[in-house]
């Protein structure tokens, strides 16, 4: 069985009643035929803001957003120990922040739209993009409650070695409503996991300025 099958049948046995998101989805399955499809998941492969515009307002729990990242500009980066093209395709091209501002804001606007007011959303992204998400979502009247950072301890090197390298991604946590009371699972955060629990990772070495002669 693929991973991705998998992933699936672990929702269906989670969920006992997909009665409540047929009726939500009712409206996006007849214009939008599904990619995938299990007993309590939908895949849909199109244009997200027509899939957006097609569930009804105040109906959804949360958002998890990966929005493209505009990295598509021509440059390199490192896979498997060689130099890399880093072009995705034309939907991770920028086209200027201008109209980059617009689209994010069309996405989280509508997703606002369908959320239920206790609700929160997430939105992940690397300094591309991410703080034009966080302007927007702002802007249209989200709270912001954390922003969260992900660390990754096995980035692409910097090749040009002009630069630090990019060892991280942003993930901003906002909540529809102000004055609303969302939902935390506190309890679920312990045992915390630290840096000094990684084998792989040097906290002496990563956190510590090492000392250098300047003449």
């Amino acid at each position: 069985m693929n991973p991705v099958q998998q992933h699936f049948d672990l929702i269906d046995k989670t969920i006992n009643s997909n009665s409540h998101l047929k009726k939500i989805l009712s409206r996006s399955l007849k214009e939008f035929p599904p990619f995938f499809q299990s007993k309590n998941a939908v895949i849909f492969n199109g244009d997200c803001l027509k899939i957006l515009c097609s569930i009804p307002e105040n109906t959804i729990d949360m958002i998890f957003a990966d929005p493209p990242y505009m990295l598509s500009n021509g440059g390199f980066t490192c896979q498997n120990g060689k130099m890399a093209n880093v072009n995705k395709g034309k939907w991770d091209k920028s086209n200027g922040f201008e109209e980059d501002t617009v689209f994010h804001n069309e996405w989280i606007s509508a997703c606002r739209r369908i959320l239920k007011p206790e609700v929160t959303i997430w939105i992940s992204g690397t300094y591309h993009s991410i703080y034009q998400c966080d302007y927007l979502l702002q802007k249209n009247k989200f709270h912001i409650l954390n922003d969260i950072t992900w660390f990754k301890p096995n980035a692409s090197p910097n090749l040009s070695f002009r630069f630090f390298t990019a060892s991280h991604e942003t993930l901003i946590w906002a909540r529809k409503d102000e004055k609303a009371k969302h939902t935390f699972n506190y309890e679920d955060l312990y045992p915390p996991v630290f840096l000094s629990d990684w084998p792989s990772l040097s906290l002496s070495s990563a956190l510590t300025p090492q000392p250098f002669s300047i003449f």
